[in-house]
């Protein structure tokens, strides 16, 4: 959100009010991760799970998206 909210930004980007909807985005990924190692059930380093869950890959497909959409 820092990111977003500084002066390169609109430099960078055409649309760059797409990128404020990847930060709920992240914040979903982050919760769900805490949410499962506080469970026991995330056994591997964050960035192994990252690699191996689908809802990563999801998640990663939309800021991509997103992304694409804010430079367009």
């Amino acid at each position: 959100a820092l990111y977003i909210s500084g002066p390169d930004v609109t430099e960078l980007y055409i649309r760059p009010q797409f990128l404020w909807l990847a930060v709920p985005l992240f914040l979903y990924w982050v919760a769900r991760v805490w949410l499962l190692a506080h469970r026991g059930q995330l056994e591997d380093d964050p960035v192994v799970f990252a690699l191996r869950d689908p809802n990563s890959y999801v998640i990663g497909f939309l800021v991509a998206l997103l992304a694409a959409l804010a430079g367009m």
